[in-house]
C-alpha cells in the first residue's frame, strides 16, 4: 500500500506552470507522465537514499504548486526537500529571465511572451538525464525517442509499482552492455553511446551535473559537451539550451522549414541566414527562436 503525502512549492513571480510544462516535449518522456485534461504532470523518481516517489504536480495557490506524493516508504523531512529541489528544477525556477524579457520589450512583435509568462521549459532534474534524452532524439522520430525512454526506465530504473519505474542511475547505464541495450531498449547505435556516457560519469571521467552554473565561457562550455560520444552539433546547442544558455540555435529539420516557411516562402534557407537574422537577439537567440517558431503552439497550449 502507498503513503501519500501533499506539500506546495513556492514558485517565482511570473512564473506559469502551465506554459512551462507546455513549452517541451519532455513531458512525453518517461519518466514523465503527462495526460492531457488531467490538469497535471507525474514524475515517477528515484531519491538519493533509494526511496521511490510518484511526483503529481499541479498548480495550487496563485503561487504555489501542490505536490502530491505517493511512495512505499515513510518520506522524511530531507526527502521532502529534495522533492522541492527536483521540481524546482525540473520546472526551471532557478532560471532568471529578467534580461530576456527587457531585451524583448524593444520588439513589439514578442509582447505575447511575456504575457502569458512564456520562456522557461520543461527540463530533467539531473544534466545526465538531460543528455541522455538529447542523444536519443537524434536521427530519430518522436515515437522512437519516447519508446527508448519508456524503455530505460522499464528496463533499468528502479521500480515503485508494476509497469512504474524511475529513470536509470549512470550506474544502472554503466552496467548494462551494448547487447542489452540494441535487444531490450531498441537505442541502436546509441546503445554504446549510452552506455560509456555511464561509465564515464560512474569512474569520475565526465561530470554532466558540473555544467550546470558553471562559469566557464559558452565556447568552451559547448567544446566540453560536444566531447561526449552520441553529441553533435544540434545536440550540443539544445543540451544548453536546457542549461539555460541560449547563446547557438538548435537547428533541427524541422526548425529550418518553419523557418523558410515564415521568412522563406516555403523556399530552402541556409543556416547562415538564419543564424544572421536572430544574431540582433545576442546570448538570447535561441530562446527568441524557439519562441517564434513555435507560437502557434504556445499560444494554444492549454490543461
Amino acid at each position: 500500500m502507498l503513503r501519500e503525502k501533499t506539500i506546495d512549492l513556492e514558485v517565482p513571480d511570473g512564473f506559469s506552470f502551465w506554459t512551462t510544462v507546455g513549452f517541451s516535449g519532455w513531458r512525453e518522456l518517461a519518466p514523465y507522465l503527462y495526460v492531457k485534461g488531467s490538469k497535471s504532470l507525474v514524475r515517477f523518481h528515484g531519491l538519493s537514499d533509494g526511496k521511490v516517489v510518484r511526483i503529481t504536480a499541479e498548480q495550487g495557490a496563485e503561487d504555489a504548486i501542490t505536490l502530491s506524493l505517493e511512495s512505499v516508504e515513510e518520506l522524511d523531512g530531507n526527502d521532502l526537500e529534495e522533492i522541492r529541489n527536483t521540481m524546482r528544477t525540473s520546472l526551471s525556477m532557478d532560471f532568471d529571465l529578467t534580461s530576456f524579457y527587457d531585451l524583448i520589450e524593444g520588439y513589439p512583435e514578442f509582447s505575447w511572451v511575456a504575457e502569458i509568462g512564456l520562456g522557461r521549459g520543461l527540463r530533467s532534474p539531473t544534466v545526465f538525464e538531460d543528455v541522455v534524452k538529447t542523444i536519443c532524439t537524434t536521427n530519430a522520430s518522436w515515437g522512437l525517442t519516447k519508446g527508448i525512454c519508456r524503455r530505460l526506465c522499464e528496463k533499468l530504473g528502479a521500480q515503485l509499482e508494476e509497469g512504474i519505474s524511475t529513470f536509470p542511475t549512470p550506474g544502472a547505464l554503466a552496467s548494462a552492455t551494448e547487447e542489452f541495450l540494441r535487444r531490450e531498449v531498441k537505442s541502436g547505435y546509441r546503445s554504446r553511446y549510452l552506455m560509456e556516457l555511464g561509465v564515464k560519469i560512474e569512474s569520475g571521467e565526465l561530470d554532466p551535473e558540473a555544467w550546470w552554473g558553471s562559469d566557464a565561457d559558452i565556447s568552451s562550455l559547448k567544446t566540453e559537451i560536444l566531447a561526449v560520444k552520441g553529441v553533435g552539433e544540434y545536440a550540443a546547442n539544445n543540451i544548453l539550451q536546457l542549461l539555460g544558455r541560449y547563446d547557438f540555435l538548435a537547428l533541427d529539420s524541422w526548425m529550418r522549414k518553419r523557418f523558410s516557411e515564415i521568412y522563406g516562402n516555403g523556399e530552402p534557407v541556409t543556416d547562415d541566414e538564419i543564424e544572421e537574422h536572430y544574431a540582433q537577439f545576442g546570448r538570447w537567440k535561441g530562446l527568441v527562436m524557439n519562441m517564434e517558431m513555435t507560437k502557434e503552439i504556445r499560444l494554444s497550449v492549454s490543461p
